[in-house]
Formats: C-alpha cells, structure tokens, sequence
C-alpha cells in the first residue's frame, strides 16, 4: 500500500510552505486530505477484521463524531465522502 509518488513541489520549496505558490499549496492539500482518506480506510478495514463490523462500525461512528467536534460537519462529510469513494473504486 504504500507507493512512491512524484512530489507535487520542489524540495527546497517543500521544507517552507510560505514560498509555495496557491496552486501549489492546494494540491498540496488535496493529497494530504485524500491520503487521510486512504488511512481511515486501512484503520477501518484492519478494526473490521479485528473486531468485527458491528464493533468497527460503532467505532467508526464515534471517531467521525470526533473528528466534526474538531473540524466541523464540513470536514467530517468530506472525509466521509472520499472514504465512500475508495470504497467504490475498490469493489469495481
């Protein structure tokens, strides 16, 4: 699961946020939040098989409970919403 992808900045830009361009910082964001989406899946998947469904869902649910405490609404149906569309990439 983990492989390698071409960074989306220069190195030396990459160690200073403040010289990053806009573009650069929203793309920059775009892989963080979607790479968030991809470990709240394999920590989902990993307690399911662990625990159980039921357990992980109940699980899952006070995390994301959690998490809109924290960030808002917005950002909680956002990772839910990327989380549902991984979930749909893997079946198909």
């Amino acid at each position: 699961m983990n492989k390698q992808t071409k960074s989306s900045t220069e190195p030396k830009k990459a160690s200073n946020l403040a010289l990053l361009s806009l573009t650069e910082l929203c793309a920059l964001r775009e892989t963080l939040t979607q790479t968030e989406a991809v470990e709240w899946v394999r920590r989902y998947r990993k307690k399911a098989m662990e625990c159980g469904k039921k357990e992980a869902f109940y699980w899952w649910q006070t995390t994301l409970e959690d998490i809109t405490k924290r960030r808002g609404q917005k950002a909680a149906d956002d990772l839910r919403q990327r989380m549902n569309t991984l979930k749909e990439q893997n079946e198909n």
